[in-house]
């Protein structure tokens, strides 16, 4: 259960960071989350932001196709050699995910640095 509420945390705080921030918006929410995973193992640290960030960015751009008939997707796929809409989509979700679970490491590591014993 609290998985999938960080899951969807991580989500949200996504959606509302890309209000304002550009692309590594995502990163910036991953930072938070992670944050907040104080008991967590890295594995899954890793996996709530890559989850979390390759949901909201793969939906985006499957919404975005799906607006434009997929004009846009066969076009951009057409200058990477032949891609399909659907391996764009995939493409960028897994851009997203790597960018999300990322921050999360990042806020995981870095809360673990400061928190050591000396």
């Amino acid at each position: 259960m609290r998985f999938i509420l960080l899951t969807v945390a991580m989500i949200v705080a996504a959606a509302v960071l890309h209000q304002f921030l550009p692309w590594w918006a995502v990163w910036c929410a991953g930072l938070l989350i992670g944050l907040l995973l104080k008991d967590e193992k890295v594995l899954m640290t890793f996996f709530i932001g890559f989850l979390g960030a390759a949901i909201l960015w793969g939906g985006y751009a499957f919404w975005l196709n799906s607006g434009n008939d997929g004009i846009m997707a066969s076009r951009i796929g057409a200058l990477f050699g032949g891609l399909g809409a659907m391996t764009l989509i995939s493409l960028t979700a897994l851009f997203g995910g790597l960018f999300g679970g990322l921050g999360t490491l990042c806020a995981y590591y870095g809360r673990s640095l400061f928190n050591r014993s000396l």
